[in-house]
């Protein structure tokens, strides 16, 4: 079941927000973090977009506790990398 969390923010002149807290923390956006901004019909969706090295380190992260025979991680991230 998903889980929602609301809270608000006012837009300044410049035409900026500021992320609360419990979100930027929950999804690690620092200064310098890109998001992506989509819309969806009445909807503005933000999204972090993760850096590559941080998504390969997580993805084999996961890969690895699902195989029985370990993973050589920065082997497969100096291939990825290359």
């Amino acid at each position: 079941m998903p889980t929602y969390y609301m809270t608000m923010s006012t837009v300044n002149r410049e035409g900026q927000v500021t992320i609360p807290k419990e979100i930027r923390e929950k999804f690690g956006i620092k200064e310098g973090s890109i998001l992506n901004f989509e819309m969806r019909d009445n909807e503005i969706v933000i999204k972090s977009e993760r850096p590559g090295k941080q998504f390969v380190e997580e993805w084999c992260s996961l890969v690895q506790t699902k195989f029985k025979k370990p993973i050589d991680l920065k082997k497969l991230k100096e291939e990825f990398y290359e």
